[in-house]
């Protein structure tokens, strides 16, 4: 599915049903200056899911994609999001740590936030712990007690006695447990109205006089930063560093460290509640990012065309390509891609034999490369090359390994 159109702001992109819809108020800072990046007609919604047929997931629902740029604050929002439309529970399947990359980074991360925060026999609250595999590294390092709440938890995991997963949204009014260190990581950018979330994660995060840590995909690695197609409909926001860095001063928070992580591709804050007013993001720093959203918008078509000329060439010789990692940005590059790859594959067990939402494409282990023997094999995150580079080695299979 090609995009409907993807251009600078000078030439607006015109709305899903031939007129040109208004552009809402920022979401984080309330400016009414904003300029619609891209727009996608239709986009699978629960990209995250697992489906059992291939019908099922060709079938599985989409919704408008519409990135509107707030210049003022660095921020970019589907404003054509649908929370309604978007489920997350027990099918929901976005593990990452089946990589040996991602996992020596969550154990880096666990002894980085347990030293410098002296985590040792404290309590730890992680906000959409996922299956839990971060929230117990954190409580190992430093004997800790830890408290996770996420839907989509399935209990796949032997977590440790000290570690209690509670399978549904926190609540700051109605929780119980105060944490010295609460961990929000890659579930900011999930929220409809983030400036509200923060705002009752204040209460909480004071009453104890804890820490806030938040880690989302950085908006600069996005937008310019080699994480291209990290556009993904559960992602309402991408935020830039200056963006968070006011959001959360909006929010009542004072912002004591900032960092992009994991190759760039992630941006982390820490901050604590304060009732002073945080320093005013700079303003050349919040242009510079909108110059590079700019920019990147206008050229994904090229970096699509690039790819489906890749694939033609295959098919003309008689090759077949395939697609490492079946994931969210699999979802969407599929989806905008308008081709076919000849196969999917993916380490993590939980997604074999599944099919990818959109495409419908199979999901298969990487050991069955070995019988296609690909000429291309592309991968949409460059902080996996080497590790799939090993692997395609190990089995004798001689890809052209193509990072889009």
């Amino acid at each position: 599915m090609r995009p409907v159109s993807s251009t600078r702001p000078e030439q607006p992109t015109r709305g899903l049903v031939g007129c040109e819809p208004s552009i809402a108020p920022c979401r984080v800072c309330s400016s009414d200056a904003g300029e619609v990046l891209l727009e996608f007609a239709a986009v699978p919604v629960n990209c995250s899911e697992l489906h059992h047929t291939s019908a099922e997931a060709v079938a599985a629902p989409t919704g408008p994609f519409r990135l509107v740029l707030c210049p003022a604050c660095g921020d970019v929002c589907n404003q054509a999001f649908d929370a309604s439309i978007l489920t997350y529970d027990a099918a929901y399947e976005n593990a990452l740590d089946f990589s040996p990359s991602f996992r020596d980074y969550l154990r880096a991360l666990a002894d980085d936030l347990t030293v410098r925060h002296d985590l040792h026999g404290r309590t730890v609250v992680e906000v959409g712990c996922g299956q839990g595999s971060f929230l117990a590294a954190l409580c190992a390092d430093g004997e800790n007690r830890g408290y996770g709440f996420d839907p989509s938890y399935r209990a796949d995991l032997d977590l440790p006695a000290t570690v209690e997963i509670v399978t549904e949204l926190f609540d700051p009014a109605t929780a119980t447990v105060r944490g010295d260190l609460y961990c929000a990581r890659h579930v900011l950018e999930h929220i409809a109205s983030p400036l509200e979330f923060l705002r009752k994660m204040r209460s909480a995060v004071a009453d104890g006089d804890a820490t806030l840590y938040i880690e989302v995909p950085a908006g600069e690695a996005v937008f310019g930063g080699g994480a291209s197609f990290d556009l993904v409909y559960p992602h309402v926001s991408y935020f830039s560093a200056p963006a968070l860095v006011g959001l959360l001063g909006r929010a009542g928070y004072a912002v004591n460290r900032v960092d992009r992580r994991f190759g760039g591709q992630y941006l982390s804050v820490e901050a604590r509640a304060t009732d002073e007013t945080g320093p005013a993001v700079p303003n050349a720093e919040i242009a510079e990012f909108a110059d590079a959203a700019r920019r990147a918008a206008a050229t994904l078509d090229r970096l699509l065309d690039q790819a489906r000329a890749r694939i033609d060439a295959a098919e003309v010789r008689g090759r077949q390509t395939a697609l490492w990692g079946a994931g969210a940005k699999a979802v969407t590059f599929m989806a905008l891609l308008d081709r076919r790859v000849d196969a999917v594959v993916d380490i993590n067990p939980r997604k074999l034999g599944s099919f990818l939402p959109g495409s419908g494409v199979a999901i298969d282990a990487p050991a069955t490369l070995g019988a296609r023997r690909p000429e291309v094999v592309f991968v949409l995150n460059p902080m996996y090359r080497d590790e799939i580079a090993g692997m395609l080695a190990a089995d004798g299979i001689d890809a052209e390994i193509v990072v889009v």
